[in-house]
């Protein structure tokens, strides 16, 4: 019997254990708290059993008592927790539930003082035990009546939330109820006074609550989950949630599923039956067992439309065993109404841009056709007999000409990249050629200013590299342009460095830099100027003109080469704007230059820059390099160091006395018997004048500046130097007439009387002896094209009743028309994307306004080499 009553005492303390293992929850410490309780009552219980003595006895009850007033609190605590309530248990609630429980452990502990609590103990030997019978005061039933208050408070509060969860995990909240009342049933029988052999069989329903809970723990996952506490959550959710179980019926649902199924309360056998009668997309998904599946449907309600999102997933427990589903249903009305929306938006955002790039398409041919006329004629003004003042005002007019279209292909630039029809065509690039090239068409604008344009060029840089070599001349200029429009004295200096190169490696980064010694930008306005249209101050347009355009579109330019542009400035001390480019490395090795008769150079340059450029490259290729600013001191150099043998002087050192300072240090030479080549270094409009000149006092050497390495190279490499090349090859390009061996037919289809008749007197300048058949329209230039069997076909893509495209593919669909080149001429916006879509395409195309070199260039071309079939 001892040994029974002990396990009775000692295994309900074996389960808190086990679960605090489990589950670190806080109701699991109620839990343990409750079964520490039970374990003392019980095992008290047990000692005084064995006890003989009175007051031994009288002592167990006494320690009982820490276990049985510890209970009822601990189990409503407990419960409190378990049903999701623990708000309501606060540091003072418990003090006041503990009060009662206090004051009746000291009056138990000091009974024999009042005997409030036991009036009197005796023992009797009537049972198989002496056991001690006590008679009960007015706080023992006090106790009592506070116990069971606790108790039943508890149980209430489980049984009202069985029927708030799901039956699925109601088992779980059932075991708990059978743990609460095991204790209580018994409770309420040892109370009667019908126990055999007067044993008290309270620690047999402590076990009971033990069990149950062990049951509950291990096969209903008590504390996993709190059935009851997740429900103000899932009742407050937007979305509908109902719960499915393995078979696919439908457990439970939240209040949201039963307003957007029509019910409007939480009624699982209800909603079933909308879902089968009204449901068909939510009632599919009942019973497939699919892990996971989504549905997008709609439901005409009151003649609107409502959009759902059903989505289907399966719930399983420790990521092993499937114990349900969940259908989520949510109301996606107003996000597809918004999609729907933007979907709107983006269809007139394109037709929107089409309807631009159509306008701007339209507007470009509407004003370059007739602008053709004004520059074309123009300049063909300014090659004919004109007295001095007719001359400025014809030049004066192709200038403001010029002006007027250089503005609008900076709109239609910008128009053109916004409307995405600009993509990167990479090629390799002679960067040096391009460099200097862009540099000579730029020097003639510096030189009317009096500017030094400087081409910085590292001799580090790559001979050619992987770019898009328009793109990068497009931004290049559009800098240089900006620093010359806007600095009045000093220099320009376009520099070129190599960075980050890597000895494995072809990939390396260039960057770019223009550097100008003008206004300057003030630091709140150097973000403004890359916005499109504007300028750092207002004045500045009046001033120096522009659309504000180009800084916008080289950065968007370079956007698409992964790069930008960056700026350091300050008002007054000019400004800087330069890029980095990572650019693959093609081709480093530049062609070594054989020196003869050079041992030292005097570069002669009252520019610091420019004259560090100079000397820089001349060690580049191996010279050793002197500089001096002052014509002083080149008189002393000349005189001390006789190795000087080459002198490089900048025209611009004395202006208009520069000849007679060379020819002093000519004769200066010559007086002490040296051998010493001098070279002008001339740039700007009055080349001619100034090479007579210094012919004149013995220079026959010029260089042309701005100077670069290629242009440096090329003169020292010259022998002798004696017999150096007349510079006139260099300074003036033939722009003379060219004549073409037979007689050449010409087909031009234009509607505008004056650009057909501007393309016949290109044509004349071209060859004299070629014919021009003319057609107002398509058909008539077909109607000719069968009968006079042309050489080549200009066509203007618009025109009335069979326009450039109809021609070209009436043409191409002849036995003989395939041969004919055809030229679409053309003041659209984007002409490479003029007959996209179509089944033939043009062989080249002239721009409208066209120039006279431009005509000659592409029309020249086609004449020099027809194709062959």
């Amino acid at each position: 019997m001892f040994f029974l009553l002990m396990a009775v005492a000692v295994v309900p303390l074996l389960f808190p254990l086990f679960i605090r293992k489990e589950t670190a929850e806080k109701a699991s410490s109620y839990f343990f708290w409750i079964m520490v309780a039970c374990f003392i009552y019980s095992f008290a219980y047990v000692l005084e059993l064995m006890m003989v003595p009175k007051t031994g006895k009288i002592l167990m009850i006494k320690v009982q008592y820490l276990g049985a007033v510890a209970f009822a609190p601990l189990v409503y605590f407990f419960t409190l927790v378990y049903t999701g309530m623990e708000k309501w248990i606060t540091t003072r609630k418990q003090l006041y539930f503990l009060i009662l429980p206090l004051v009746n452990l000291l009056l138990v502990w000091t009974t024999e003082w009042h005997h409030l609590f036991y009036r009197n103990f005796s023992l009797t030997d009537a049972t198989l035990f002496p056991v001690l019978v006590t008679q009960k005061g007015l706080f023992y039933w006090i106790h009592q009546g506070y116990t069971l208050l606790l108790l039943f408070s508890s149980l209430w509060l489980l049984i009202k939330r069985i029927s708030e969860i799901p039956i699925a995990n109601s088992r779980q909240v059932i075991m708990v109820v059978l743990g609460l009342c095991s204790p209580l049933i018994i409770y309420l029988w040892y109370l009667t006074g019908a126990i055999p052999y007067q044993l008290d069989p309270i620690p047999i329903g402590f076990l009971g609550t033990g069990f149950f809970f062990f049951l509950g723990l291990k096969k209903f996952n008590l504390f996993r989950i709190a059935p009851v506490a997740y429900r103000t959550l899932f009742d407050n959710l937007q979305e509908g949630v109902m719960v499915l179980d393995n078979q696919g019926e439908l457990v439970t649902l939240n209040l949201s599923a039963a307003k957007h199924i029509g019910i409007g309360k939480v009624h699982h056998k209800l909603a079933l039956f909308e879902i089968r009668q009204n449901w068909p997309e939510i009632a599919g998904l009942l019973s497939p067992p699919e892990a996971y599946r989504i549905r997008e449907f709609t439901r005409e309600r009151e003649s609107h439309t409502y959009w759902y999102l059903l989505s289907k997933s399966t719930v399983s427990v420790d990521g092993k065993d499937e114990v349900g589903s969940l259908l989520v249903l949510r109301d996606i009305t107003q996000e597809k109404n918004f999609q729907l929306e933007i979907e709107k938006a983006r269809v007139q955002a394109e037709e929107a841009n089409r309807a631009k790039s159509e306008f701007l398409a339209n507007m470009s041919h509407e004003i370059r056709t007739p602008l053709n006329g004004v520059i074309g004629f123009t300049e063909l003004l300014t090659h004919t007999q004109l007295n001095a003042q007719q001359k400025r005002y014809a030049q004066t007019a192709l200038s403001s000409a010029s002006a007027l279209l250089e503005l609008i292909n900076d709109v239609l630039d910008l128009a053109k990249i916004e409307a995405g029809k600009i993509d990167l065509n990479l090629n390799t690039v002679d960067i040096h050629v391009l460099l200097e090239t862009i540099i000579d068409v730029l020097s003639f604008q510096a030189h009317q200013k009096g500017l030094e344009l400087i081409l910085d060029l590292e001799a580090n840089v790559p001979l050619k590299i992987e770019t898009d070599e328009l793109k990068l001349k497009q931004v290049l200029i559009n800098l240089l342009n900006n620093a010359l429009k806007f600095t009045d004295k000093g220099e320009v200096i376009l520099g070129v460095s190599w960075l980050e190169e890597e000895s494995r490696s072809n990939r390396g980064r260039l960057r770019f830099a223009v550097q100008d010694s003008g206004i300057g930008i003030a630091e709140n306005k150097q973000q403004l100027i890359f916005d499109a249209f504007s300028q750092a101050d207002s004045s500045t347009t009046k001033k120096f003109g522009g659309t504000g355009l180009g800084l916008t579109i080289s950065n968007k330019l370079l956007s698409l080469m992964d790069s930008r542009i960056q700026l350091v400035s300050e008002p007054g001390m000019g400004s800087t704007f330069f890029f980095d480019m990572e650019v693959e490395r093609k081709e480093n090795r530049i062609e070594e230059v054989v020196i003869k008769a050079i041992s030292k150079v005097l570069v002669l340059d009252g520019n610091t820059s420019s004259g560090k450029v100079i000397a820089r490259y001349c060690e580049d290729v191996g010279l050793k390099a002197v500089r001096s600013q002052a014509i002083n001191d080149a008189f002393f150099a000349l005189e001390k160091d006789p190795e000087i043998d080459l002198v490089l002087m900048n025209n611009r050192l004395m202006g208009k006395n520069s000849p007679a300072a060379m020819q002093q240090m000519i004769r200066l030479t010559e007086k002490h018997g040296r051998k010493v080549t001098f070279v002008a270094m001339i740039g700007g409009n009055d080349k001619d004048s100034l090479i007579q000149s210094y012919r004149e006092i013995g220079c026959a050497l010029i260089l042309d500046k701005p100077v670069t390495p290629s242009k440096l190279r090329q003169l020292i490499s010259k022998e002798p130097y004696t017999d150096y090349d007349t510079p006139d090859k260099w300074l003036h390009s033939d722009e003379g007439s060219s004549t073409y061996g037979k007689r050449f037919k010409l087909l031009v289809a234009e509607d505008n009387p004056i650009n057909r008749m501007l393309v016949k007197i290109f044509l004349e300048k071209m060859s004299p002896e070629a014919l021009v058949l003319e057609a107002e329209n398509g058909k008539e230039a077909l109607a000719l094209f069968l009968e006079q069997n042309p050489d080549l076909v200009i066509t203007d893509v618009h025109m009335p009743e069979m326009n450039g495209y109809e021609l070209l593919q009436a043409i191409r669909e002849l036995p003989f028309g395939k041969e004919v080149p055809v030229i679409g001429f053309t003041a659209n916006a984007f002409p490479e994307k003029a007959s996209a879509g179509k089944p033939y395409e043009f062989d080249d195309y002239l721009i409208k306004p066209v120039v006279q070199k431009k005509f000659k260039q592409v029309v020249g071309k086609w004449m020099e080499n027809p194709p062959t079939s």
